[in-house]
């Protein structure tokens, strides 16, 4: 009697033991299955609001829009800034050569403030969004600039954009908002243009040059310490390139 006692004691600990067991391998599983489903619907809310957020900036760059260069700066920098959320530069390269030809066709429009997207520099409440905006902007410009090849039509007329982009942006000097009663802006803006070049060249600025060297050697060779002075003259030999 006492050995077969003793023997379901044992049986019973032993099945309580398996039980138990199983139930915190069940939990386990659970727990598992839950982060499981919540990573499998976090890709698909981001898949969806990424999907809707290009599809917005699709809208907006349609090539057949005729107030396309009427925009407001505003507009521009709201669409640029949905557009750096989830930037992929293989996936986004269109869209940012839009983006780009848009800012720059902004700061081409005649008398009207609103339309510069330098313009939005002003602002007290976008300033420091704006200026952080097109550094990022004018970086990814430096990062498109060392993959492209002058070699390749295409790639050249790239190449010009975004060389435009980073000279437009380094340099006041073709400014519509700082003409007339704007000229008392040019020390806040040459600032801003420091502030921006200082960025640039942190991150290696002149070695981007460098890979530009043989289309445009001579705009290499004026910033051979990312000087700004120099950087501007080397954008004078650049401007007449361009105008050739």
């Amino acid at each position: 009697m006492f050995t077969l006692s003793q023997t379901s004691r044992a049986w019973f600990i032993d099945r309580a033991r398996q039980a138990r067991e199983e139930r915190l391998v069940q939990k386990e599983r659970e727990r598992a299955a839950v982060v499981i489903q919540a990573h499998v619907r976090s890709f698909l809310c981001r898949s969806r609001l990424q999907r809707d957020i290009r599809r917005e900036i699709d809208d907006f760059f349609k090539a057949d829009d005729p107030e396309s260069t009427k925009r407001s700066a505003l507009c521009i920098f709201k669409i640029a800034r949905k557009l750096l959320f989830l930037f992929r530069i293989k996936e986004d390269n269109e869209r940012f050569e839009k983006l780009c030809r848009s800012i720059l066709s902004s700061m081409d429009a005649e008398n009207e403030p609103k339309v510069w997207f330098v313009s939005l520099a002003c602002s007290k409440d976008l300033t420091l969004l704006w200026i952080k905006q097109i550094k990022n902007i004018l970086w990814y410009c430096c990062d498109f600039l060392k993959q492209l090849k002058p070699e390749i039509l295409q790639d050249s007329r790239l190449i010009t954009l975004y060389l435009t982009m980073l000279v437009t942006f380094t340099d006041t000097s073709t400014w519509k908002i700082l003409r007339g009663k704007g000229e008392s802006l040019r020390p806040a803006m040459n600032h801003i243009c420091a502030n921006i070049m200082g960025h640039l060249n942190q991150h290696g600025f002149y070695s981007v040059l460098q890979c530009c060297d043989g289309l445009f050697p001579d705009l290499v060779s004026y910033a051979p310490h990312n000087n700004p002075v120099r950087w501007s003259v080397g954008r004078s030999w650049y401007d007449w390139q361009l105008s050739r």
